[in-house]
């Protein structure tokens, strides 16, 4: 059997593509039976309060790629999940010196954002509210450790039923 009729219609469909691609009856296909939402507007986020400052923090280990000179930590007292779906934690950053950054952030599974809310004064013990306190994209915002924690807690963009699960996500990471 010959191959020249078979790569001359492989051709013919190559040389084709454009003209599809440009074709002013294109309309996108909009199937409603595969939206990853029920409701029916924009997603809002729901209300939520600062926590109190940890003062007995209980510190889950995390690893993050490439941050050798840090180690990671989610406080699992402070781990929340709304009814919006916005899982809230306390996050912990330790250089190798002990210098450590204390912050209270929100992660939108869904749709792989997060944002800080507060971080910490460590030595007054006290939240700073965060000024621009937007929701951000996690994939490629070159920031690995939420990248991290969001694979970890939010496995294939898929959220936890609850805190205890996004805990339990958390202490099964294979990377821990």
């Amino acid at each position: 059997m010959s191959k020249t009729p078979l790569l001359a219609a492989a051709l013919a469909v190559l040389v084709a593509l454009p003209a599809f691609a440009t074709n002013d009856n294109y309309r996108p296909i909009n199937n409603q039976n595969y939206l990853l939402h029920d409701d029916d507007g924009p997603w809002q986020e729901g209300p939520y309060t600062l926590p109190p400052y940890p003062e007995n923090p209980d510190w889950v280990g995390f690893y993050a790629p490439l941050k050798k000179d840090f180690k990671f930590y989610v406080d699992s007292k402070s781990i929340s999940m709304g009814d919006d779906h916005v899982i809230r934690l306390i996050l912990r950053v330790v250089s190798n010196s002990g210098a450590e950054n204390i912050s209270y952030e929100g992660f939108q599974c869904i749709n792989r954002q997060m944002r800080a809310y507060a971080f910490g004064d460590t030595t007054d013990k006290r939240w700073i509210e965060s000024t621009r306190a937007l929701w951000k994209n996690i994939v490629g915002s070159d920031d690995p450790v939420r990248e991290r924690l969001a694979d970890d807690m939010c496995p294939q963009w898929d959220w936890p039923a609850n805190a205890a699960e996004a805990l339990a996500r958390i202490k099964a990471s294979p990377w821990r």
